[in-house]
């Protein structure tokens, strides 16, 4: 993984035959089966690689649905095991999907010096409305009026600060909004024009374009056929998996740029 602060992202290359962003029970939220159950899987698929991305923790565990920090380590070194023991049969790496909160630079500086890790992926679930606080603990009203502005403010700064090397379904922040807006289409032009400077992929997410307002044709109508883009499945299970899977071809196959499952 890049290990330099504040410049260009050395691009992560990911097949299209890789499966990426991949969840473990980790999270709380997703299928009580081991790792290597989904790498298995993967190999059972005819995938190349799979690429784990589980929701990071923050030191002092102040965010719900991820990881404890307690099992960070353990998460790493599973993975890593995975990685040697099936090197034979697919390539297995593993990151983290994590949002960018401004009081958390120095513990995603530490997480780039970890050389189990291979990459890091801005997933915008909150954002920091200031330290300590966070836009989930909003009301309803001034989470349907502001969220949306803060998780783009946020994932700009996150792409800005060198950190990082993929954003996680960048549009998804808008799923609150049911009509779409000026601003709106302003701020996504920052954030393309922000992934574009530091060479930064985009990720179209499978999961989203499943979902109502999820996926937003408006965002991907303004990406360039010059921005790099990599499709993630955003698995949470075995069956997950293999849908996903099914889905990526289709994606791939048909070479479209703008794709909504239902």
């Amino acid at each position: 993984m890049n290990k330099s602060f504040g410049g260009v992202s050395m691009r992560l290359y990911i097949d299209k035959t890789e499966l990426f962003h991949v969840h473990t029970y980790r999270c709380g939220h997703a299928e009580e089966v081991s790792d290597e159950a989904y790498v298995e899987k993967a190999i059972e698929l005819g995938a190349s690689g799979i690429l784990f991305s589980d929701h990071s923790p923050f030191p002092g565990n102040p965010i719900a649905y991820r990881m404890k920090i307690e099992q960070l380590s353990e998460y790493l070194h599973t993975i890593h095991v995975l990685k040697e023991k099936y090197a034979d049969s697919i390539a297995v790496r593993v990151g983290l999907e994590i949002e960018y909160l401004p009081s958390f630079r120095g513990f995603y500086e530490e997480l780039r010096e970890n050389a189990l890790l291979d990459f890091l992926m801005i997933g915008q679930h909150t954002y920091e409305v200031r330290p300590g606080v966070y836009s989930f603990q909003l009301s309803p009203s001034e989470k349907d009026n502001r969220e949306h502005i803060g998780c783009m403010e946020a994932m700009i700064e996150g792409i800005e600060s060198g950190l990082f090397d993929v954003v996680a379904h960048p549009d998804r922040c808008f799923e609150r909004r049911k009509e779409w807006t000026d601003d709106m289409t302003e701020l996504s032009r920052l954030l393309i024009h922000a992934a574009n400077a530091a060479g930064m992929k985009l990720e179209k997410n499978l999961e989203s374009m499943k979902r109502e307002r999820n996926y937003r044709e408006e965002f991907w109508n303004l990406v360039p056929d010059t921005t790099d883009i990599v499709v993630g499945t955003d698995a949470h299970s075995i069956a997950e998996l293999a849908e996903k899977w099914d889905m990526q071809q289709s994606y791939y196959s048909g070479q479209r740029k703008h794709t909504q499952f239902h």
